[in-house]
């Protein structure tokens, strides 16, 4: 069997199977051909470390300039700027090494915390979720970034991007059950795991803002709106 080396789809997950690997969101910006060679290297360069990895594109010059980025590509995580340039495999695997020792014990200690303390549901598909805002029962938090959310406001929710939530526990509820969403579903089950081990009743949308839209279309948007 070829093991072969591609451009990650957007959205797609590196060692999507391995769910107790951490889990590294990166957004790269730039040329479409300069981000899809980019692309293509990480996923050679990491496929065989104990991460998963998710990628997101933006090939638009000013938003990735708004972003932080100045070359092209521009390699961001979680948000945050990585590194710039069409660095060469070794540097990429130097970086993602580095990260994962940073990250080891964090994350084997969420791990560790999880299985004492989390117990219910960590998933909500969207009808539920319609249901659970209408009833004042839960909250739901936006963890796109900035930029996404300036395309895109979704007044049914606090946004709070991903790498922000640290600094930002103190605007949710512990009596109250956070739905977490995001475009597709992918990027919020991090916020998920992130929260769970917070103590908080976390919950993943499945199927993203995209479903959820789909079901509070028509009647169904006027009634959540008035709270029938």
């Amino acid at each position: 069997m070829f093991d072969y080396c591609y451009p990650l789809n957007e959205g797609e997950i590196l060692n999507e199977g391995h769910e107790n690997w951490p889990l590294f969101i990166l957004t790269i910006c730039g040329s479409k051909i300069e981000t899809l060679k980019m692309s293509k290297r990480i996923m050679c360069t990491l496929k065989h470390l104990p991460l998963r990895l998710q990628v997101f594109y933006e090939n638009d010059a000013k938003k990735c300039i708004d972003m932080g980025g100045g070359g092209d590509p521009s390699v961001f995580l979680d948000g945050k700027l990585l590194f710039e340039g069409l660095i060469q495999a070794e540097e990429i695997k130097k970086i993602f090494e580095k990260l994962l020792k940073e990250s080891k014990m964090t994350y084997d200690e969420m791990i560790k915390n999880s299985t004492i303390k989390v117990v219910g549901k960590t998933k909500v598909e969207p009808d539920e979720a319609v249901e659970l805002l209408k009833q004042k029962k839960a909250i739901m938090v936006d963890v796109r970034e900035d930029f996404e959310f300036d395309l895109v406001e979704f007044k049914i929710a606090i946004h709070i991007p991903l790498h922000k939530l640290p600094d930002n526990l103190n605007k949710l509820d512990k009596d109250k059950i956070i739905i977490c969403a995001c475009p597709m579903g992918f990027r919020s089950n991090k916020a998920v795991e992130y929260l769970r081990y917070k103590g908080f009743d976390a919950r993943n949308l499945m199927g993203g803002f995209k479903e959820l839209l789909f079901k509070i279309s028509g009647k169904a948007a006027k009634e959540f709106k008035e709270g029938k």
